[in-house]
């Protein structure tokens, strides 16, 4: 039996893994930002990528922790573009420390009706007409066209303000405005009714991402200090572990929040349209510091005093390691970042002329920092799924080759033979069916896994499992209907199997496979092991004569004891109660079973033959199952009876001899059934077709038998001519549609060459139609060319003809 494997899910997320394409363009983008990297730290300094520099397991971690305090950094610079200060920051800090802290962006648009304007607009042609008298000019007549206009004039106006709270930011205390703008436009349109945009949408916008994250991985006053313990138990890679889960969800939260309203900014661009440099609105020039590199010497401190953005990475003073970016370093990045930010935006103002409007110079600046911001989130992802792709690669390179799910399950293989004693080494799931040691083997049944070889190609092999089994049979039973039930005994093994399966991967599949050997059979019943003593099978096959039977397994995962637990912690008393007896009914009932049955054994009983007679007759265990399967023979005809008021019992031979008689005589009747229906069918069919062997016969040999009628001889002449007539007026139609082609030769019968015994005709009359001369036999050779000559028929020639 096997038992439904029970898995463990892992809490961290898991990204697929990294393919080559993928990698590569990680790595081209971080090959270009290594350019920009040595023009701030100087030509001295030599950074690299990560994965090119000799380094330690530690520093993946410190590399990670570093990239994630950098994109902090380069947020809170972006939210000082914003509108943050210093002053916002301190108290958005202290609000932090006992609620939650979040963002929101705010909108209301309004749109009136203002006036209506009626004008005048000339056509830029004129119609002249001249007047002539006698070929004299008298008048000229000047005509144009005049186009009265009706244009409507409208009012939209934006309201829009960004704004820090705590908890739901219920009272005025409770929220700090970062930015707000109001904006008006005018609006022309040539029909007053639809307007252009609803009179009022309040809010046209209300988009809130929370920051609590963030604030609390400040140190004082205000740096960015995340850190990964490596020290609890679910801490598996710098890339697998709840202090990145956290950091994770925060960049891609404000990652959607920053991507939502910048759509709403440049959806105000479509309200009036407006020419506008898209280069000014580009971030092609504006720097990311999130970058994943190493330096194999050392960096060391850099001066940067010159550094003038909002965050620093790490206090001056405090030892760093020398691989990973040093926060001197990353202060001129971050200072870099700023300055490239800033120089955009002075490229914006000097693109858009006046404050006035709904989109000015500060929409653009704020479009084009909320876009850096989710720039900024994309990049950080990027460099940390690098370091872990590069730990797996790192990895597949230590061990030679990717690990798949049967290999990991070799390799247990191997170490239960260093862990288990001989006595309970597991064993693989295959089980010669025999009857005892001394009987070869009717055939095996296996439970087999699909594995995958070093090209690819499927294979099945048997799975490993530990194995025990009872000293003393136990009677079981199943039902075989609603009122038979058929008990059983014999060695009953108790298997147990562990599955391995990768995080995001799917299992092996498993597959049941029951082989017989030639002149062998078994019954194979598949279904669930209910209790200690009864079986409930669901599928039964009977395996004979070099059969194999796959059954795929589809097996179904329950939750381990500690998911249940933590599943039905909310439910009421009574979901409990039920959850925790259907949990039993899965435990108990889900048990899955294979009972295999030899048949010989069971034949020899059935038809009262001693132990061990049908071992070596082969011909009459084939005939059995034959009348058996086939023709449903009952057993009682079959079987042995031993006859009343007998002296002695009787010997094996004779019980043997007995039921071969039985068999013989079953044979003999159902070929003599099998003849009878045979004459039957031939009966009908010659009802049905009364001179159809004959007409076949005279084919054939071209004489019919001596006992036949002279009328039945010239109905079957008739119908032979019939048929030549038929023949012939086919190729004459033929002739008619083209003349030029001979006929062939094959459209006048000729005489049969084997059969020289045969009577050949007399020659036709000079009155015979051409259909009856084409009737007799000629030789091939000779065959003459059809004449056309009247004929009764002549619509059926010419049908044949257009035919």
């Amino acid at each position: 039996a096997l038992r439904h494997c029970l898995t463990t899910s892992d809490d961290a997320r898991t990204m697929p893994p990294m393919d080559s394409l993928q990698r590569h363009g990680i790595e081209t983008k971080i090959s270009q930002a290594l350019e920009k990297v040595k023009q701030i730290l100087g030509a001295e300094k030599s950074p690299q990528i990560a994965g090119d520099v000799h380094h330690e397991y530690e520093d993946k971690y410190l590399l990670v922790e570093r990239a994630t305090n950098m994109a902090a950094a380069a947020e809170l610079n972006c939210l000082g573009m914003l509108g943050l200060t210093t002053q916002h920051l301190s108290t958005l800090k202290q609000w932090a420390s006992g609620q939650e802290v979040s963002l929101r962006f705010k909108s209301k648009e309004q749109c009136n009706f203002l006036r209506e304007e009626t004008r005048e607009e000339e056509a830029p042609r004129k119609h002249v007409e001249e007047v002539t008298v006698g070929g004299v000019l008298r008048s000229a007549i000047t005509s144009k066209v005049v186009t009265k206009i009706t244009e409507y004039f409208w009012s939209f106006e934006t309201n829009y303000v960004l704004e820090a709270f705590k908890g739901v930011g219920a009272e005025t205390s409770d929220r700090l405005v970062l930015w707000s703008r109001q904006g008006q436009v005018e609006l022309k349109t040539s029909a007053k009714s639809p307007a252009p945009h609803p009179e009022v949408r309040s809010p046209a916008v209300n988009k809130e991402v929370n920051i609590s994250w963030l604030l609390r991985t400040l140190a004082d006053p205000a740096t960015p200090s995340f850190a990964i313990d490596r020290t609890i138990k679910s801490c598996k890679t710098p890339r697998r572990n709840e202090d990145f889960d956290k950091a994770y969800e925060h960049f891609m939260a404000l990652s959607n929040w920053t991507r939502y309203v910048a759509d709403y900014i440049n959806h105000l661009r479509t309200v009036r349209p407006r020419k506008i440099d898209d280069s000014a609105l580009s971030l092609e020039h504006v720097f990311v510091p999130v970058t994943p590199i190493m330096f194999k010497e050392g960096i060391g401190e850099i001066n940067d005093t010159a550094a003038s953005s909002l965050m620093s990475l790490l206090p001056k003073g405090v030892a760093e390691p020398s691989l990973v970016l040093s926060s001197s370093a990353g202060n001129l990045l971050l200072n870099e970042q700023m300055r490239s930010l800033k120089e955009q935006h002075q490229n914006i103002h000097s693109c858009f002329a006046g404050d006035t409007g709904i989109l000015t110079a500060a929409e653009a600046c704020m479009s084009l920092t909320l876009t850096h911001m989710n720039a900024v989130a994309h990049q950080w992802v990027q460099a940390v799924d690098y370091v872990e792709s590069m730990l797996r690669k790192q990895l597949v390179a230590a061990i030679g080759k990717e690990v798949s799910p049967s290999e990991f399950g070799s390799y247990m293989r191997f170490h239960y033979r260093k862990l288990f004693s001989d006595a309970y080494q597991p064993s693989q799931f295959c089980f010669a069916v025999r009857r005892s040691e001394q009987h070869g083997p009717e055939g095996t049944v296996s439970i087999e896994e699909e594995s995958y070889g070093e090209g690819g190609a499927a294979m099945h092999m048997p799975i490993v499992t530990l194995e025990n089994h009872g000293s003393t049979p136990t009677v079981m039973n199943f039902p075989l209907s609603a009122s038979t039930t058929v008990s059983f005994t014999g060695p009953v093994h108790l298997h147990g199997w562990l599955c391995h399966s990768f995080s995001g991967q799917t299992g092996s599949g498993l597959f049941l496979k029951s082989r017989a050997r030639q002149f062998s059979s078994m019954l194979v019943l598949v279904g669930r092991v209910t209790s200690a003593t009864s079986f409930d099978p669901t599928y039964a096959a009977i395996v004979q004569n070099k059969d194999e039977l796959t059954i795929p397994l589809e097996m179904s995962v329950i939750p381990t004891p500690k998911e249940f637990k933590d599943a039905i912690a909310s439910l009421s008393p009574e979901q409990q109660q039920f959850a925790k007896a259907f949990r039993a009914m899965q435990l108990e009932s889900t048990l899955f079973g294979v009972l295999v049955v030899q048949i010989k054994p069971q034949l020899e009983k059935l038809l009262n033959l001693p132990d061990d007679s049908l071992t070596k007759e082969i011909k009459l265990t084939q005939d059995l199952m034959e009348l058996f399967l086939k023709y449903q023979i009952p057993s009682d005809l079959l079987s042995f009876s031993e006859p009343e008021g007998a002296a002695h019992e009787t010997s094996a031979t004779e019980r043997l001899a007995a039921v071969k008689g039985h068999v013989k005589a079953m044979f003999d009747m159902i070929n003599k059934e099998k003849e009878e229906e045979l004459e039957e069918v031939r009966k009908q069919a010659q009802y049905i077709e009364p001179l159809a062997d004959l007409a076949d016969l005279f084919r054939t040999t071209g004489s019919l038998p001596s006992e036949c009628s002279t009328p039945m001889l010239e109905a079957i002449e008739c119908e032979e001519r019939e048929e030549c007539e038929v023949e012939t007026k086919v190729h004459s139609g033929i002739k008619k549609k083209g003349r030029s082609r001979a006929a062939p030769a094959a459209s006048v019968p000729a005489a049969p060459s084997s059969a020289p015994s045969a009577p050949v005709p007399p020659p036709a009359p000079p009155a015979q139609t051409a259909e009856a001369a084409a009737a007799s036999p000629q030789p091939a050779e000779a065959a003459p060319e059809p004449q056309e000559t009247p004929s009764r028929e002549a619509p059926m020639e010419s049908a044949g003809a257009a035919g």
